[in-house]
């Protein structure tokens, strides 16, 4: 499928959802789903699990930093399906993430999937951390049974002719651009795309085109005054090369201009389909109340502080 921004903004509630899931009850691996997720048609058939955390340093030692540091493992996001064939994996992001970066030491390593590459001229790198807490990830049925590593375990309910949309958001971009390409390398080649939110960058310019090349159908949106696909800056990281920039003249909300709200993925989403996205913000999910107020009503043309900071770095900061 063709993604289009409203489709898009659909899809980036399914983030929202997994996130406010996971927030209901931190120690709960399969939260109930939300409300939201169930009315738009989809049911959870499994979970994805992982550390709460990305500094996972060398030698599995956590690096110090102010995300809270959980040894057991944490509900990420789920697998759900919609019609016959038809399914999503959403990986939320986490608590606490745009003030994590202020102070993040982003370490490169070698990309070692499970499935080798073939030769290549330039070695792919990723970020350590990420990469890190993706290659620990686990898929479980809804009654906590472990089905396995998350990329193959992922391939084997999606089956032989489903298709599948992986979304995420954040961090949880990060980790769903690593999960796209173990599928799209694999079993799902052909069958997977990707439709992300916000991502910070999780490789090399090798690592990058690589996954261009793997993944005919994604798209990944990045708002031009959210810090976080920023980083990490330089050290010979790069963004992937297909993404949409978001700019406060076109976008269709006026978002209020601060740093979370630049962040948020209902931001995102009405920055995309204002008006597809209207009723979740008139009536938001408990959890996602404080960030449905950075939304400041549809774009009018209007001079405001967004458009005047873009205009003002307009030349010193990449697009």
């Amino acid at each position: 499928m063709q993604f289009t921004n409203s489709t898009a903004a659909a899809y980036g509630l399914l983030a929202m959802h997994a996130m406010d899931m996971y927030r209901a009850d931190l120690t709960n691996l399969t939260p109930p789903a939300a409300a939201g997720l169930t009315a738009s048609g989809w049911t959870i058939v499994a979970y994805i699990i992982g550390q709460d955390t990305p500094l996972i340093g060398e030698n599995d030692k956590p690096i110090p930093g102010p995300l809270k540091m959980l040894a057991a493992n944490v509900c990420y996001g789920y697998l759900a399906q919609r019609a016959p064939g038809e399914f999503v994996a959403v990986v939320r992001g986490t608590d606490g993430f745009v003030e994590w970066i202020e102070d993040g030491e982003f370490f490169a390593i070698p990309y070692a999937p499970a499935l080798a590459l073939e030769s290549v001229t330039s070695t792919p790198t990723v970020e350590l951390g990420f990469w890190s807490l993706y290659d620990r990830m686990q898929l479980i049925t809804p009654a906590k049974a472990s089905l396995g590593a998350l990329a193959p375990a992922i391939a084997n309910a999606v089956g032989k002719d489903g298709s599948l949309t992986v979304v995420g958001h954040s961090l949880g971009s990060a980790l769903a651009t690593y999960l796209t390409l173990d599928l799209g390398r694999g079993s799902l080649k052909g069958r997977v795309t990707a439709c992300l939110f916000a991502s910070p960058h999780t490789g090399n310019q090798a690592f990058v085109q690589l996954f261009d090349a793997a993944i005919a159908n994604y798209r990944l949106f990045n708002y031009i005054l959210d810090v976080v696909p920023r980083v990490p800056l330089g050290l010979g990281y790069d963004p992937l090369p297909r993404r949409t920039v978001i700019q406060p003249a076109t976008a269709e909300a006026n978002i209020r201009a601060q740093p979370a709200c630049n962040h948020h993925v209902i931001c995102y989403c009405a920055m995309l389909d204002y008006e597809g996205t209207l009723p979740v913000i008139q009536s938001p999910p408990a959890d996602e109340a404080s960030s449905a107020v950075c939304i400041l009503g549809p774009e009018t043309g209007k001079p405001s502080l967004a458009k005047q900071l873009v205009a003002d770095l307009a030349g010193l900061v990449p697009v």
